[in-house]
């Protein structure tokens, strides 16, 4: 019996005073620590340069970066263990995604993946991921579909 590998999100700060690519070099390395434990990337996100709560290490200053990412227990393990060992990443922390707060682009990468993966199963063609809606037009539908289930609630039963 097959288990899925459970989605997990990792996000990292980066220290905020290395050039660009020695920061592409850390998220390359922490990408590469995944897949040589056995995970499967899905999306990486940048968060860009944030003030930090408090000091961290004598930083003020950080690089936040989101990776998600497919595996299990052992690729989490590496991933703490590449934390607490590269000293670029100031902090990091990996918990399972919530599959309801994902960010938008990683939600559309792993709906994106998923739906090629079903496709692919059924034999049928491949179509244009849908777009996911924004948070304005989330709201605009819910009011429509509230004020609907209002004005029906309203009318007299015939």
């Amino acid at each position: 019996m097959s288990e899925e590998p459970t989605l997990y999100e990792a996000m990292y700060i980066i220290d905020a005073g290395l050039e660009d690519e020695q920061v592409e070099a850390v998220v390359a390395q922490v990408n590469k620590v995944v897949e040589n434990a056995g995970g499967e990337v899905v999306a990486n996100e940048d968060f860009g340069r944030r003030r930090l709560a408090y000091q961290i290490k004598q930083h003020t200053e950080g690089l936040y970066k989101l990776l998600y990412f497919r595996g299990g227990g052992p690729v989490v393990d590496e991933l703490k263990h590449e934390f607490q060992l590269n000293e670029a990443i100031i902090r990091g922390l990996v918990v399972i995604a919530n599959p309801q707060a994902i960010y938008r682009t990683a939600q559309a990468a792993i709906g994106s993946q998923a739906a090629e993966e079903e496709q692919e199963a059924a034999g049928e063609p491949q179509e244009a991921a849908e777009e996911p809606l924004s948070a304005e037009e989330e709201i605009q539908l819910a009011t429509e579909t509230v004020a609907e289930q209002q004005s029906e609630a309203q009318q007299p039963e015939a």
